[in-house]
């Protein structure tokens, strides 16, 4: 296994809570108020991953999970009094061209909240594209129940 510092951008680790071997993105190319980006390498190394095939498709949808979840790691960096902990609720339309991302490969997530619902219910569109080439080969829109960190549940109700 690679050294954690070469394998991951150590800005992740400051924006979300997963630690390896959940921690399924790589680098950040961009994260802002509503937007982000990430590359994750697609090797022998990458979590899920299946010796001469590379990682299911259907891991996409997390890889997209951790990619808006920096969105909300940046907005708790900028103003830690208002810090939410988002729980993926579900997803609509999930399509991906392929079963698995290829391997040796690098995948560019982008994500962009597309909706809030008062102030915990956000929605996602994310999209999926191999590095340097401009076709989507997976996409889906997510949902993201947004929790005040220092609230209890009963709290907010």
């Amino acid at each position: 296994m690679s050294d954690l510092a070469t394998r991951f951008d150590p800005e992740i680790l400051t924006l979300i809570p997963h630690r390896p071997p959940m921690l399924l993105i790589n680098r950040i190319l961009e994260v802002s108020e509503k937007q982000s980006s990430a590359e994750v390498f697609i090797d022998k190394e990458t979590t899920f991953y299946e010796k001469d095939l590379g990682v299911p498709a259907t891991i996409g949808l997390e890889f997209m999970g951790q990619t808006a979840a920096l969105i909300a790691g940046n907005q708790a960096i900028k103003n830690p009094a208002d810090a939410k902990l988002g729980f993926l609720l579900g997803t609509r339309k999930y399509q991906s061209t392929l079963s698995y991302f290829k391997e040796n490969s690098v995948l560019v997530v982008e994500c962009s909240e597309s909706a809030m619902v008062g102030e915990t219910l956000a929605s996602f569109s994310c999209t999926i594209r191999y590095k340097d080439e401009a076709e989507i080969i997976a996409s889906a829109n997510l949902s993201v129940l947004r929790q005040p960190i220092n609230k209890s549940p009963a709290e907010n109700h």
